[in-house]
């Protein structure tokens, strides 16, 4: 059967070094080699039989506050790695672009990851600039993604909830998946899934929605039901009901081996989840997220076809 990794993290060492040369980066804490040990990575694959993994590139913070000519050249030049990596090894990497916003230049670069790349998709962020997806300056990327058929990758962003935050790692371990969540609420809510055709794989098992289905149906009803209750809100009309819409989104397993987080995934999202694992984060720089994801597709409640369909079968369908 194979397996294929849907979402993983890398840096090239000249992306890095360029970045501290170049760009006044200031650098990564610790030793940040384990984003390029690609004889390592391999080693991990091989050891427990992942077959290919998508490559996006890592350090989703990197893009906050740059100027857009400064962000442009390193998304070119971030770009270019990512795709001289995975040519490297064509037959175990698959190859993801990024663009971090949405003006013509970047969507030129969208194009440029398609057409000329030959990538497999875009990642993009949750919010822009501490701003939500669905404002009408950024339809660029979905625009984009309908043209080309281009699945988009979705990574959280980091935002400043509190000043302490950061304090106990709550702005990684809990603000990311908040920010997917969010991010996902805009795109159904403020329309851009009704007037876009696109796809979208969500990072971390799609944050909080599978979780909260019924708590969005019931929300959503109750606000139609008694509207004079809330002035405030402004809610679509929409064609379906709405946790239907949230559920046309893709979303992986990189829930660091929860079965319960699988099985919750899986009951609301079905075929649409894919194996992932925030590789090579993680302890054991991501050998146990690895190993914990793989046991946790085998002990989830779903049966033999269900299970293929998460390790390959739905992200084969997805890129077809």
């Amino acid at each position: 059967m194979t397996v294929i990794d849907a979402y993983t993290h890398a840096l090239t060492e000249d992306f890095y070094e360029t970045l501290l040369d170049e760009y006044d980066f200031q650098g990564l804490s610790g030793d940040p080699s384990f984003l390029w040990n690609t004889d390592r990575r391999l080693d991990h694959m091989d050891e427990f039989g992942i077959d290919k993994q998508v490559l996006t590139l890592a350090l989703p913070p990197l893009w906050r506050g740059m100027d857009d000519d400064t962000a442009l050249e390193l998304t070119r030049l971030a770009n270019d790695e990512i795709r001289r990596l995975a040519d490297e090894h064509p037959d175990r990497f698959v190859a993801v672009g990024t663009v971090p916003r949405a003006g013509d230049e970047f969507l030129a670069e969208f194009d440029r990851c398609v057409e000329d790349l030959g990538m497999a998709g875009v990642q993009i962020f949750s919010s822009i600039e501490g701003e939500p997806l669905d404002r009408p300056k950024f339809h660029g990327l979905f625009e984009r993604a309908e043209r080309h058929d281009a699945p988009l990758w979705m990574h959280p962003q980091l935002h400043e909830w509190y000043e302490w935050a950061s304090e106990y790692m709550e702005h990684r371990l809990f603000g990311w998946p908040f920010d997917t969540t969010l991010a996902l609420s805009r795109l159904v809510f403020g329309g851009v899934v009704s007037e876009y055709d696109f796809d979208l794989l969500a990072h971390h098992g799609g944050g909080m929605v599978p979780f909260y289905g019924g708590r969005i149906d019931s929300f959503y009803q109750t606000r139609l039901d008694y509207p004079e209750n809330y002035a405030d809100t402004d809610l679509p009309e929409l064609d379906q009901p709405v946790t239907d819409y949230f559920k046309q989104f893709h979303v992986d397993t990189a829930v660091s081996g929860s079965v319960a987080a699988h099985d919750c995934a899986h009951s609301f999202f079905g075929d649409n989840v894919v194996f992932g694992t925030d590789y090579p984060f993680g302890p054991g720089r991501g050998r146990a997220w690895i190993e914990q994801g793989l046991d946790a597709v085998g002990e989830m409640r779903a049966d033999d076809a269900a299970r293929d369909g998460i390790r390959s079968g739905n992200l084969e369908a997805l890129l077809d």
